[in-house]
């Protein structure tokens, strides 16, 4: 599925050597389509050179693997999710709604790309995928970058605490997001008020701790 502007650039190239970024580009997208398609062990690599034009030694030559692949899609999701993350969430001041803009924005994101988060969910929680440290490398990525937005610049808390809070939010709204693939009679708008009224509360008020929990607060004193 070659998007226009790849496509405007092959066609640029159409009697003449692709250059190799752009190929691997075209195969990336396509691999993503495929993956969608098929799941993760659906997928061939002969299918794949099919659907770019290109030999199968080709496609190795520019992907390594097919677990490499599937790593690179999933690396190409969560850029995408980070992008979308981040744009809706600095533009709010405020902590609680920072929450909401960020729970809103992946909320949104998961409606228009269902087909290809259920996909690839599925593939990755398969038994014997392996696919699994591309969902582990995804997701601790989305920690952090919940955990940097949640902090804000101006913020002192802990990183520690930050990360646990992260940990906590990503959960809750992964799994819900993926509860409401049978639920389509919310929409992404009413989900976010509701996880948000459910969320805020807590992390208002840890986000004030300055250090983990158990940590030493202060000097101990004397005896």
């Amino acid at each position: 599925m070659k998007t226009p502007k790849i496509a405007d650039e092959l066609a640029a190239h159409a009697h003449g050597r692709v250059p190799r970024e752009l190929r691997r580009r075209q195969v990336l997208m396509e691999a993503r389509a495929l993956f969608v398609e098929r799941g993760y062990h659906g997928a061939s690599m002969n299918e794949l050179a099919r659907r770019v034009g290109v030999s199968k030694p080709v496609i190795y030559d520019l992907a390594e693997s097919k677990e490499q692949l599937f790593a690179d899609v999933m690396a190409m999701v969560g850029e995408e999710l980070t992008h979308t993350l981040t744009a809706a969430v600095l533009v709010e001041p405020e902590l609680g709604r920072r929450l909401h803009a960020g729970i809103l924005a992946f909320l949104r994101y998961v409606d228009a790309h269902r087909a290809q988060w259920s996909a690839l969910l599925t593939s990755l929680s398969a038994s014997g995928s392996p696919g699994g440290p591309a969902l582990a490398d995804l997701q601790r990525a989305q920690v952090l970058l919940v955990a940097q937005l949640i902090a804000g610049d101006g913020d002192a808390l802990d990183p520690v605490v930050a990360e646990a809070l992260a940990q906590a939010i990503n959960a809750a709204v992964e799994r819900t997001a993926l509860w409401w693939g049978d639920h389509p009679e919310l929409s992404a708008e009413a989900l976010a008020e509701l996880l948000t009224d459910f969320l805020s509360p807590g992390l208002l008020a840890l986000s004030k701790r300055r250090a983990p929990p158990g940590a030493p607060r202060g000097p101990k004193k004397r005896t």
